[in-house]
């Protein structure tokens, strides 16, 4: 399909890329064919009509047109993605129901930034709900896969960003994520989000050269996906997803090298969060997704993380999938082993992290097989002599997963000292609500062993630490 070398309407240009029409000529003629067939209009539009479109034009039938590509696509396509000036009020359309353009991104990610830097955490949790099933993992996965917008030429215009500018933002990123994982990511989210509309307000400002703004776009799409986690890991489940979905967008949309790679951590942090929100199929669908993206044989070590992932997801699906997580985690142990030191590793990856996970999908299992917790345990044990200095979220997770396993018939005593020991490491990480779910599951593991002191005694300490925690 040929398009105009002026396109002022990026997302109808991707979405007729994306359609399956050969032609702009072929494209006019369906809607022609659907306003006779529906509505008994007779319409004439052809390639110059489209062309009209594409180039910023407005349409006397956008419902037709809309209507013509969400069933080319199989996905509802609002008038309102193609034509936004006919939204008359109403809210955009959800990025994860919009093709990938470059520009749009960005205009959203400063409009949402701008929202979130004005409202309360609560307030914008409330107002921004978190998004499930085929709503959600449809359309994210057909544009994930079609053609996208990409930036436009800035070299002239503006201020000027340097690969100077662009490693600053990127230090950043690592600084945030440092922090969230030693002491949560309640302190420093706000932070983050000012970064963010630092780096996004250069892009749609400033000049730079294709490398340097296809690798700021990359390292916007890594910031905002550090701000979703952040936001995840103090409860704003709708805000975060938001962020990680437009994170997704930039990664598509950039030409750097390290796209790919974003994209695979970007699904896989949406998959970790909706696993913690007990939507574990909707997680395996995302790291399917992320799997296909990833070249057969390259990033072994991204290729562990999300096949450990994916037994995190399956170990949550019941007694039929004890099979298949026993193979995926066998696999990412593998896919390990063959990583060189210098591959180019995803933030959660490693011994302790495929330990501590594989010990999570081990635990959920054990809920329908319990002879299967002293695989937890022994993997959460593993996880805890593999952790690194500084993820001490991560290590106190890896202690409650052991407390929990051994509460599942192996030893409660010894558990009741497990889950007094993950108390105190969990106050070591004062800013992440995450961490205080987690203690609130041990209330479930514990309370068939409450006839025993030691558990007991644990309990109540339990109950208290939960209850001064919310109040």
């Amino acid at each position: 399909m040929r398009m105009p070398s002026r396109i002022a309407n990026p997302v109808l240009a991707a979405l007729l890329e994306g359609s399956g029409f050969g032609s702009l000529d072929e494209f006019a003629g369906a809607v022609n064919a659907l306003g006779a067939s529906e509505y008994g209009l007779r319409l004439f539009y052809d390639h110059v009509a489209v062309r009209r479109w594409l180039s910023g034009g407005s349409c006397r039938q956008p419902d037709l047109v809309a209507a013509v590509l969400s069933r080319a696509w199989g996905l509802d396509i609002p008038v309102a993605v193609l034509w936004p000036q006919r939204r008359l009020g109403l809210a955009p359309a959800p990025p994860h129901q919009t093709p990938s353009v470059a520009a749009r991104t960005l205009d959203e990610l400063a409009a949402y930034i701008g929202s979130d830097m004005l409202t309360r955490r609560s307030l914008l949790s409330d107002a921004i709900a978190l998004t499930t099933g085929t709503a959600l993992t449809d359309p994210l996965l057909r544009w994930l896969t079609g053609p996208t917008g990409r930036l436009p030429d800035r070299a002239t215009t503006g201020g000027r960003i340097t690969m100077s500018t662009v490693a600053g933002i990127e230090a950043a990123t690592t600084a945030f994520g440092t922090q969230d994982a030693a002491i949560g990511g309640g302190l420093s989210r706000e932070a983050a989000v000012g970064q963010l509309k630092h780096a996004v307000d250069l892009l749609r400002d400033a000049s730079y050269t294709d490398a340097v703004g296809n690798r700021m776009l990359a390292a916007v799409a890594e910031l905002a996906g550090m701000t979703g986690w952040m936001s995840h890991d103090v409860h704003m489940a709708g805000p975060a997803q938001r962020y990680f979905v437009l994170g997704l967008h930039a990664a598509r949309e950039s030409t750097d090298p390290r796209s790919t790679p974003l994209q695979v951590n970007l699904l896989a942090d949406m998959a970790r969060q909706l696993r913690d929100l007990n939507h574990p199929h909707d997680g395996l669908r995302l790291v399917d997704a992320a799997l296909t993206l990833l070249p057969r044989g390259q990033h072994p070590a991204a290729a562990a993380m999300l096949w450990n992932l994916k037994a995190r997801m399956l170990g949550a699906l019941g007694p039929g999938s004890v099979t298949e997580l026993r193979h995926a985690i066998a696999l990412a142990e593998d896919l390990q082993g063959s990583a060189e030191p210098d591959d180019d590793l995803p933030a959660y990856t490693g011994p302790a992290e495929l330990a501590g996970n594989a010990a999570l999908a081990w635990q959920d299992a054990a809920a329908h097989q319990p002879d299967l917790a002293v695989h937890a345990q022994n993997q959460a044990l593993a996880a805890l002599a593999a952790r690194p200095d500084g993820y001490s979220r991560s290590a106190v997770f890896d202690q409650i997963t052991l407390a929990a396993a051994r509460f599942t018939s192996i030893d409660p005593d010894q558990a009741a000292a497990d889950g007094h020991r993950a108390i105190d490491m969990a106050a070591e990480v004062a800013t992440s609500t995450r961490v205080v779910d987690r203690l609130r599951t041990l209330l479930h593991y514990c309370a068939p062993h409450t006839a025993r002191p030691a558990v007991r005694d644990f309990r109540e300490r339990l109950t208290e630490t939960l209850t001064a925690a919310v109040s």
